[in-house]
């Protein structure tokens, strides 16, 4: 499953109070495989981000499912507890031959 972490585009901003970097990393630590979606950093500019989730704050996941999740205290927690991302679905049996 492919994700999508849209972020501000302020990417040399490292400072763990940064909530994109925040999210980033706790996903780049968890091994997470994600597309990362830049934004402007200026919320006003962000109305593909309002379209998106009808608000303009950052970051946000989205799932390919369309769902989104927003904060980025709960990415970070949900990635490093490995729950982010479900585990993929295991193949059905092989139905015997005859």
């Amino acid at each position: 499953m492919t994700i999508k972490l849209h972020r501000c585009s302020g990417t040399f901003v490292k400072i763990g109070g940064h909530p994109c970097w925040k999210a980033q990393k706790a996903l780049d630590d968890a091994g997470v495989e994600y597309e990362l979606v830049l934004h402007s950093m200026l919320r006003p500019r962000r109305p593909e981000v309002e379209r998106l989730t009808g608000q303009r704050k950052l970051p946000v996941v989205e799932f390919e499912d369309g769902t989104i999740l927003g904060e980025s205290s709960e990415i970070a927690a949900r990635a490093r507890a490995g729950t982010l991302v479900p585990p993929p679905a295991a193949e059905p049996p092989a139905a015997p031959t005859v």
